[in-house]
């Protein structure tokens, strides 16, 4: 008797790979209909929850549709635009208590206690560690880095290097033009992270695949990104992958030929079970 596996192969040399997160998963491509970035507005239903969101009208046609990521058990690409959102804002307040708490310390002469270097302020331990495919946000980002340097700069002159001038009225002068320096980068820093939450949600498009299976229901996939069609070696899922409570989602692991990438290959009998 064929196992499933030995029907898989058999039945489909091809899949359409495409991501969700940072994860590729695989969906049989012969029952793929279309893809096209969701424009329409998805029009939500009384039952509509994270992973059925509601339906769609493509063709005359309404397509439920399924959010792979909720699906899947990952965190909507709607709370993390939220979240990325939220820790922009919070970083842009940092930086102007950061310039007020400089002001404080030079009025009142006391030693500066936040971080002069700029990796290691939070907005810096981010930065450093960020990594984004798509070019816009890396190009806005990138704008960031220089006057983000200068602004923490400006407190290492004022506070950490060893000042040797005998002229105390330069020195009174040097350390207001600090403070003027500090606020205006701040306002730059401030500026350009507000744009990034803007330019991150408009950068981050969902796309949907519908797919179609052999009762001819059709359903919306929504994805981050389709990557390519190509051809798979399939394994079957270790134990510790197969679900337990609900329907199964993911049906093997597929693997490319010439690449250490490992996908999930999406059930899609599960999926449609949804």
């Amino acid at each position: 008797m064929m196992n499933k596996l030995d029907a898989l192969k058999d039945s489909n040399d091809l899949w359409l790979t495409i991501k969700l997160q940072s994860q590729l998963y695989a969906i049989d491509s012969t029952l793929v209909e279309s893809i096209s970035v969701l424009e329409e507005k998805i029009s939500v239903l009384p039952e509509s929850n994270d992973i059925k969101p509601g339906i769609i009208h493509s063709r005359g046609r309404v397509i439920p549709l399924i959010n792979l990521r909720a699906a899947l058990g990952l965190k909507t690409l709607e709370a993390e635009q939220t979240a990325f959102e939220e820790m922009l804002e919070q970083r842009k307040n940092d930086h102007i208590n950061w310039v007020h708490e400089m002001e404080r310390c030079l009025q009142n002469e006391e030693p500066f206690r936040l971080a002069t270097d700029p990796h290691k302020c939070a907005f810096g331990k981010w930065y450093d560690t960020y990594q984004t495919d798509n070019q816009t946000i890396a190009f806005h980002l990138r704008k960031i880095d220089e006057p983000h340097k200068k602004l923490h700069h400006t407190a290492h002159l004022a506070f950490d290097c060893p000042r040797q001038c005998d002229d105390c009225e330069r020195e009174k002068c040097l350390r207001e033009e600090l403070k003027e320096d500090a606020n205006t980068y701040m306002k730059i820093v401030v500026g350009l992270l507000d744009q990034a939450k803007t330019i991150f949600r408009d950068n981050t498009r969902t796309m949907c695949v519908i797919v179609q299976d052999k009762q001819n229901t059709l359903l919306g996939l929504l994805v981050d990104e389709v990557l390519a069609v190509e051809p798979l070696s399939l394994k079957n899922l270790p134990a510790s992958c197969l679900s337990t409570s609900g329907p199964q989602v993911l049906s093997h692991i597929g693997e490319k030929e010439g690449s250490a990438a490992t996908l999930l290959v999406l059930d899609m009998d599960g999926i449609f079970s949804l």
